[in-house]
């Protein structure tokens, strides 16, 4: 009788074992799905974000050039008697790309796409530092602006705003280069 009784707790320790393991690796499976999916999340808002971005940076870009023609204009001129500031800006957001990066289904997303999210990111990040010290040096030359003349201006908002616009086209290749690659990726998988 004692030898069932044993064969009969060594079979329950061995059953109750066995479920806590299934358990453990539902949940672990579970787990990960969960990661999965919000990995997919965290990819489409990149994207969105991208999309949102670029439409800004089209409109900043369109006023600036136009802006930029009015500087070529002046910059023709013998003396410039004054001018208006006519700059266009916006602020592009990162805070999906943010968000993603302290997610902790980061490590389940493709490699690839990560890469080119970080290249994207650095690109308007330089974006955002050319335009931010441009505006911060101009702003102080404004304080200044008994002591600058207008040609001056003309000269310095031109060369920066060049600066600026050359960096906003990169920054557009580079939006629209991600979007192509991913937003086709995004509808084959759907």
């Amino acid at each position: 009788m004692k030898k069932q009784s044993l064969w009969q707790i060594v079979f329950e320790f061995l059953s109750i074992v066995f479920a806590v393991l299934l358990a453990l690796g539902l949940n672990s499976y579970k787990e990960n799905m969960d990661l999965k999916t919000e990995s997919e999340v965290l990819s489409e808002k990149i994207i969105l974000e991208c999309k949102r971005n670029l439409n800004k940076l089209d409109s900043v870009i369109l006023q600036n050039q136009e802006f930029m023609t009015y500087l070529d204009s002046l910059r023709e001129q013998e003396v410039v008697d004054g001018f208006g500031f006519n700059f266009s800006n916006d602020l592009l957001s990162a805070s999906a790309w943010k968000f993603t990066q302290v997610s902790r289904s980061f490590q389940l997303m493709d490699q690839e796409f990560l890469d080119d999210a970080t290249e994207l990111y650095e690109v308007q990040n330089y974006y955002m530092t050319i335009s931010n010290q441009m505006f911060q040096n101009l702003g102080e030359m404004l304080m200044k602006i008994n002591s600058v003349d207008p040609k001056t201006m003309v000269i310095t908002s031109h060369y920066y705003l060049s600066n600026i616009l050359n960096a906003a086209s990169q920054l557009q290749t580079t939006y629209r280069d991600f979007l192509e690659k991913y937003q086709k990726t995004q509808v084959s998988q759907s």
